[in-house]
Parts: C-alpha cells; sequence; structure tokens
C-alpha cells in the first residue's frame, strides 16, 4: 500500500469515528490554523518523531496550516514545555510519546485546548479535550519477524527494546510468532534497555552482546538508541530490522526491512480533524488494515536488495511472495497474530509464551 493511499484510509476511519460526535472544544476551520508539536526529544531518532514531524510537513503543504516544533529534552521538562505551548493559543497540540501524567494534567486543566496523541497512550481515559491513535503493531511485526525468520542463518535472532512494557512488547511478541512462523527451531531473544530511548551507546552495547551471542539479526525497537544497533550490526557483519519510520537507509545493506509505525499519518489526521471542527475526544484504534503499519517493502524500498550480499538478496522474492500471501492471510482473518497490548491472554500470545 502507498503512503498516499494509507492517509486517505485513515483519514476516512477518523473522519467516520467523528461524525455525528460531539466535537468538543473543537477550533473552526480557519486559514491560519496553527498547531504545535511537542517531542519528548530532538528530531533525527529516525523514529516516531522525525515521523510526526513529517507528517507535520504534509499538514503545511496539503491542508495550508501553519506550526512549529517544540522540544521537550527530559520528562521534567514536559508539563512546563506543555503550559508555555498552551499559551501560544495553537488550534491543536500534537504531543508523541510524551509523559501521560505530564500530558493530562495540562489536558485537565486547559480544556478549551486541543491535544491529540499520534501513537499511543498509556491511560484508561482521555479528558474531553484529547484524541489518542492506538497504532497496534503487532501484525506488522509478525511480517519483520517472518523476514528475520527466513533469512537468519544462526538460527538465533534477537531484539532490542527500550523498556519492558506491554506497548514495546506488541512488537516482541508478534515478532517472535513471525520468526517462528519462518523457522519454527529458531531462538529469539529480547534484550531490553530501562527506559533508555536516547542513546544509541546503551542500544550498541545490548546489540553486540547479542550478536556476540550468536544472533545475526536484531529488531532494534529502542527509539534513537536503535542507531545503536546499527551500529553493532554493521561492526559484526550482522543484520538488524528497523521500526517506526523507514529506516532501511540508515545502514543500507545492513538493515533488511523496516517495521513502520506511520505516526505521519496520524498526526496529518488529527490537525486535519481540528482544522475541520471534526475532532472527537477519545480512542482511534488503526492497524495495518488501515494503512498505519506494514513494512518499507510495502512503500517501495529496494534498498537492502541494492546494498546486501548476493547470496541473501537473492531470496528476497521468494520471501517477499511469502510476505504478500501473509498480509492477505492477517487481513481476511485467517491468521491471527499475537496482541500483547489488548489481548495478552489470547491463544497466540500463549503459544509464544507470554503469561496472560
Amino acid at each position: 500500500m502507498s503512503i498516499g493511499a494509507g492517509v486517505l484510509l485513515v483519514s476516512a476511519i477518523a473522519l467516520a469515528g467523528c461524525a455525528g460526535g460531539d466535537a468538543t472544544g473543537a477550533a473552526p476551520a480557519s486559514d491560519t490554523f496553527s498547531y504545535a508539536l511537542v517531542t519528548p526529544g530532538a528530531a533525527g531518532d529516525g523514529g516516531f518523531i522525525d515521523s510526526a514531524i513529517t507528517g507535520t510537513k504534509l499538514a503545511e503543504s496539503e491542508l495550508g496550516v501553519t506550526g512549529r516544533v517544540v522540544e521537550a529534552e527530559s520528562v521534567s521538562q514536559q508539563e512546563g514545555v506543555l503550559r508555555s505551548t498552551v499559551a501560544t493559543k495553537p488550534g491543536i497540540i500534537i504531543a508523541p510519546g510524551l509523559d501521560p501524567d505530564s500530558l493530562l494534567a495540562v489536558a485537565q486543566e486547559n480544556p478549551d485546548q486541543l491535544f491529540g496523541v499520534p501513537s499511543d497512550i498509556f491511560a484508561d481515559e482521555l479528558p474531553e479535550n484529547v484524541q489518542a491513535y492506538a497504532i497496534n503493531v503487532h501484525e506488522s511485526s509478525f511480517l519483520g519477524g517472518y523476514v528475520a525468520g527466513s533469512l537468519t542463518q544462526t538460527k538465533k535472532v534477537g531484539a532490542v527494546l527500550g523498556i519492558d512494557n506491554p506497548g514495546l512488547n506488541q512488537f516482541f511478541y508478534g515478532y517472535k510468532q513471525g520468526v517462528l512462523a519462518a523457522c519454527p527451531d529458531c531462538v529469539v531473544t529480547p534484550s531490553y534497555l530501562n527506559g533508555e530511548f536516547g542513546d544509541p551507546s546503551v542500544g550498541q552495547e545490548a546489540a553486540l552482546a547479542l550478536y556476540q551471542g550468536g544472533n545475526d539479526i536484531v529488531f532494534a525497537v529502542a527509539g534513537l538508541s536503535g542507531q545503536g544497533v546499527f551500529a553493532a550490526a554493521a561492526q559484526q557483519g550482522a543484520y538488524a530490522i528497523g521500526v517506526d519510520s523507514n529506516q532501511d537507509g540508515d545502514a543500507p545493506g545492513t538493515i533488511l526491512v523496516s517495521v513502520m509505525k506511520r505516526v505521519d499519518m496520524t498526526t496529518l489526521n488529527l490537525i486535519r480533524a481540528a482544522q475541520d471542527g471534526e475532532f472527537t475526544p477519545g480512542f482511534v484504534a488503526a492497524g495495518m488494515k488501515d494503512g498505519v503499519t506494514g513494512l518499507s517493502w510495502d512503500d517501495g524500498s529496494t534498498v537492502f536488495a541494492e546494498n546486501g550480499p548476493a547470496a541473501m538478496v537473492a531470496l528476497l522474492p521468494d520471501v517477499q511472495t511469502q510476505i504478500e500471501e501473509l498480509q492477505e492471510q492477517i487481513l481476511g482473518g485467517s491468521l491471527v497474530v499475537c496482541d500483547a497490548l489488548n489481548e495478552p491472554s489470547s491463544a497466540a500470545c500463549t503459544a509464544v509464551g507470554l503469561a496472560g
């Protein structure tokens, strides 16, 4: 599916969910509608921050809005940065990956300010001025795992994850299921970074331990720390799988494929809904069927095919054909993937060792 097609699909879902709803606090359409994007770190993470920034650029070009990016460099700064951003009165504040307690506290104190979360917030309920996307990544992670299980030579693959929580385990257990679907006797080993998402050296150290332990492919699910996984893979002559955005070009010939979480699309849709007066509070669930997750290959990425070793590149056509067939099975409902976030007690999760 192309990015353009995915944008249209997600827009349709978001607007359909809003139709007939109470557009609480919604701003009217305006030629001068503005947004503010508050990020938990600097641009250049190669992941969801960069993807959210891309979404704002799409909004500027497609919707004619204006806006700015504001960085909150630490959790302790986030509440203050949000308050100062509210004071500038943007039409909507887009807040990906911020501390939920800080975000919800500021939102509750400022009921007339709209807030949009383009990718996951761990909260049971939201104030009337907050809309949040819940992007489910287990199915696309299964496909990434199937790639790893198909191409591993050692039958040992790993994953470096920023923290051990249900959101990131949704990546891991989908990935593990995919690996085992392609290679039933493979071993899949996770390494968690205790919340260190912003330090490539920490990611590199964790990945080196995996590679030196015989893992030849590692899934990097650790924000900026994932860049260290790519460095370790290149250093060891091994391979990695990217996450969130299309990271294939970050280490050409080393990154096999990226499991994409298209925060750019959900960012665009949040801005669109607020500008059109169609903002509705609450959660919007979306996944592979909505075009907000998938593989970089879906968008035509050929970076590994053009830069990888000939023996592995020769395997890609068959693997890609199998991926297309598996994707059809998932979308058709005949293949159920473990969803460690929403259904951790399911049979699919139990089968891959997740204790619900």
